[in-house]
């Protein structure tokens, strides 16, 4: 898996809900109206991390969860990055937005 260019990442996350690059990796803080709907969210972001094998960092502050999602192995933003971003994002809009 290639690591994207710069201008690649941006493109793509234009196309996704104020996901912001930086330092070689991309984040998002969601906040919902309980922990227990953030523990959701983590659920099923947990669970699609396991069936693509790429995980990204979780953290948990009651009502908010902030995802950072980067290739290690590539030092920066692959593909699946942004493929897991926007299961994120889809996930969130289509259950608690």
């Amino acid at each position: 898996m290639k690591r994207l260019s710069d201008k690649e990442i941006i493109n793509e996350l234009s196309l996704l809900n104020n996901w912001l690059l930086s330092d070689n990796q991309i984040t998002k803080v969601y906040k919902l109206d309980s922990f227990m709907e953030v523990m959701s969210l983590a659920n099923l972001v947990s669970d699609k991390s396991e069936q693509i094998d790429h995980h990204p960092k979780m953290i948990i502050d009651f009502n908010q969860i902030e995802f950072i999602i980067t290739t290690h192995s590539e030092g920066g933003i692959t593909n699946l990055d942004l493929l897991l971003a926007s299961f994120i994002e889809e996930t969130y809009n289509e259950l608690f937005s």
